[in-house]
């Protein structure tokens, strides 16, 4: 399992909206995603030309936990509030494939930059190049 952790200057219902809310989804989330929030859903993950892939809700509890499978990969968003009414945002990971571990990881680290970015009203705008800086970091993490 992988654990991410990320602090957010937002209280976690907001944060909640924008893991939840198909039309904040869209601009930050690596595919668009069709769900209802609770336990037991299921899960449509759209790519743009490709067969979706399915999930389903594991796990719900408004507004501080969200689980839930994508394909064979398991996702876990827990949302925690800070003393400075934010939010601390840990992501735990479970790759359907260990071997995937550091590009899931560092994909990850990329998506979740983008939601900063997108609730801090910044232009969204990964650097191809961190790209590779990540996976290499995550791949040093996890070897060692």
């Amino acid at each position: 399992m992988l654990r991410l952790e990320f602090e957010f200057a937002f209280p976690p219902a907001v944060l909640w909206k924008h893991l939840t809310d198909a039309d904040k989804l869209k601009y930050w989330f690596p595919c668009e995603m069709e769900f209802e929030p609770r336990k037991g859903a299921e899960i449509l993950f759209r790519y743009a030309d490709q067969s979706p892939l399915h999930g389903e809700v594991l796990e719900t509890e408004r507004p501080s936990v969200l689980a839930y499978t994508w394909d064979r990969d398991a996702l876990r968003w827990e949302l925690t509030r800070t003393s400075e009414n934010g939010t601390r945002l840990v992501l735990l990971l479970t790759p359907g494939s260990p071997r995937h571990a550091a590009t899931m990881a560092a994909g990850w680290h990329l998506t979740v930059a983008g939601l900063d970015d997108f609730l801090h009203k910044r232009d969204l705008g990964q650097d191809p190049a961190l790209w590779d800086v990540y996976v290499e970091r995550y791949r040093e993490q996890f070897a060692g």
